[in-house]
């Protein structure tokens, strides 16, 4: 049926990275409305977008010298990541929803809210970006007929070429989470520093 097939196209556009490309200048543009954050959220929510950030994160370039002698820096780089997102997620979400009004109706939106809020839909997702097998839970019927409709065709085909708006939001999101994150970490850091420099006998700094 053609909603099946219509579904494939979802799933395939929702494993492809989202954010993985130098950005653009554009133009301001109006606030994301409540509806375009709710979508944003659900979606990088779906993507588990936290997860990969942490990802992208781990190959980070802290020093490895320093990470040879200092391992727990690496655990306290996480966790300052980690609270910086947390802090950060409904900035990114309005940076997101932003993009999706630029190519959704209200109508379109409403719609893939049904759709990303599928958990069977989601476990798919997932279970493929980790190379897994895809579990044997079947696709909510309220789904199939969501993409079914004429605003849900309208979803996934504009869902197959969204990554052309989304990709110049990567320098957004990083610009708006990296120096968070190395504020986080260096407080973290600094912390446990001064108390090796003064078990060590040394002056405290100025």
């Amino acid at each position: 049926m053609k909603h099946r097939v219509v579904l494939t196209a979802v799933l395939a556009v929702l494993a492809a990275p989202m954010l993985a490309t130098p950005a653009r200048v554009w133009a301001a543009t109006p606030a994301a409305t409540p509806l375009q954050t709710e979508m944003a959220g659900k979606m990088l929510d779906f993507i588990d977008f936290k997860a990969q950030v942490q990802i992208g994160m781990d190959n980070s370039t802290l020093p490895p010298a320093l990470l040879l002698t200092r391992p727990e820096w690496q655990t306290m780089f996480k966790a300052a990541v980690t609270e910086e997102l947390d802090h950060d997620m409904p900035v990114i979400d309005s940076m997101v929803g932003q993009a999706l009004g630029r190519t959704f109706t209200d109508d379109e939106l409403r719609v893939g809210l049904k759709i990303v809020s599928d958990p069977a839909l989601r476990a798919i997702y997932l279970a493929a970006q980790n190379g897994g097998r895809p579990p044997e839970t079947p696709i909510a019927k309220a789904t199939e007929d969501a993409l079914a409709t004429p605003a849900g065709q309208a979803f996934a085909n504009k869902l197959q070429v969204i990554n052309d708006t989304l990709q110049p939001l990567v320098i957004e999101v990083t610009a708006t989470v990296v120096p968070g994150a190395l504020r986080r970490f260096g407080e973290k850091a600094e912390t446990v520093e001064v108390q090796k420099r003064a078990a060590a006998g040394y002056a405290p700094a100025k």
